[in-house]
């Protein structure tokens, strides 16, 4: 049983605010992660709205952020949270290596990408389909791709595709696309960008690889095949949360509620970044998150 003030389940931008400033304020912590120090920024390939970076590389953002936390000599600490319980004021934090006990814990452990929900979806991912453009996109050079999503993320990582692939066709089930307007813009000006409105995808086709996918015209119904060498997909995410289902802090869709001092209803137990259900997530609401539940947690270790 390893022991600490504040255990911190996440490693993305607001667990690392969090480890900041709660090792500031001297207390004894530990940050969790299961995967590379980070979070989901690593999934993106230029960072154009953090304040102090006009545009950067989300590669050299995170090592900056890294790097901050090794001046204060905090460490990451590997670790897949299978459950949390609450006991006599302690809470008991299982890892598939480790079991923790700490006073406090702070839940950054952020998304991962919803699923189309397409049958086979999942024996063709790294065969052709993908959830990380940033990640995989150079295997898909010259070649033609879709892109599945019409908001944010869908539409920065067609443009960063277009510059590696022969083509990009994005398929979106609205008739507009939902990304914020500068975006909308510049992707409808690029030549190797096209655009399937009320479209959605309703099978995959390809055997061992994708080589098409089945679409279907929500306006006339009809279906057919396109194909395709690549589908990277972008509808959504899913809170990482499912370690929490006994402390009664989700709500119905997964996501940790919390007030504005990023407190859940458990005592000792906040969140902060996109776990939390909130209407906005990105890096700079993430930050800002992390600062404020590592305040308020001190305040709370220190009653």
């Amino acid at each position: 049983m390893i022991d600490c003030d504040l255990l911190i389940v996440g490693c993305g931008p607001a667990g690392m605010m969090a480890a900041i400033y709660a090792k500031r304020a001297n207390k004894k912590i530990i940050i969790l992660d299961k995967g590379n120090p980070g979070g989901r920024v690593l999934s993106t390939y230029k960072v154009d709205n953090y304040l102090g970076f006009s545009r950067v590389s989300a590669e050299e953002l995170v090592s900056k952020m890294i790097n901050h936390l090794h001046d204060l000599e905090i460490e990451d600490t590997y670790g897949d949270v299978l459950d949390i319980t609450y006991q006599e004021s302690i809470y008991t934090v299982k890892t598939d290596i480790s079991t923790y006990q700490s006073k406090a814990v702070i839940i950054a452990s952020g998304t991962e990408p919803r699923p189309m929900g397409v049958k086979n979806e999942k024996f063709y991912l790294s065969r052709g389909l993908s959830y990380c453009a940033v990640c995989d996109g150079i295997f898909f050079e010259g070649k033609d791709v879709c892109v599945v999503g019409g908001g944010d993320s869908a539409l920065e990582e067609s443009l960063y595709l277009a510059e590696i692939a022969k083509s990009v066709t994005i398929i979106h089930d609205l008739p507009n696309l939902t990304a914020a307007g500068g975006l909308v813009n510049r992707v409808k000006k690029n030549p190797k960008v096209s655009i399937l409105s009320s479209t959605q995808v309703i099978g995959l086709l390809g055997d061992p690889i994708l080589s098409a996918v089945i679409i279907k015209d929500l306006i006339t119904g009809e279906e057919k095949s396109f194909l395709t060498e690549g589908l990277f997909v972008y509808v959504g995410n899913l809170p990482r949360t499912e370690f929490l289902k006994n402390l009664n802090v989700l709500d119905k869709a997964g996501f940790i509620s919390v007030n504005t001092e990023m407190s859940t209803k458990m005592p000792g137990l906040f969140a902060c970044g996109d776990v939390t259900k909130k209407d906005y997530r990105l890096i700079a609401t993430a930050i800002s998150d992390g600062a404020i539940a590592a305040l308020s947690a001190v305040k709370f270790l220190d009653k």
